[in-house]
């Protein structure tokens, strides 16, 4: 189930339906965070942590969203 999870999330990042560059509060935290290394790239660690963290969400969604629609079906 979590590579199919993983499948589905990298489609919706690919096909542009999960942006979270859209998100002007993703972004403002982002950008604080990206600051802290004042100008050089993000260490390794961090960026794998945000991408985990937001596939983590991404996926907790998912699943909250299927046991809402089971709890709806059984009306």
């Amino acid at each position: 189930m979590e590579e199919n999870l993983k499948e589905l999330y990298i489609q919706e990042i690919r096909q542009s339906r999960l942006d979270f560059d859209s998100d002007p509060e993703y972004q403002a935290y982002y950008t604080q965070a990206e600051a802290l290394w004042e100008g050089e790239d993000m260490p390794a660690a961090v960026f794998h942590l945000l991408e985990t963290s937001n596939f983590l969400s991404f996926a907790h969604g998912f699943r909250l969203g299927a046991r809402l629609a089971e709890w709806l079906r059984r009306g």
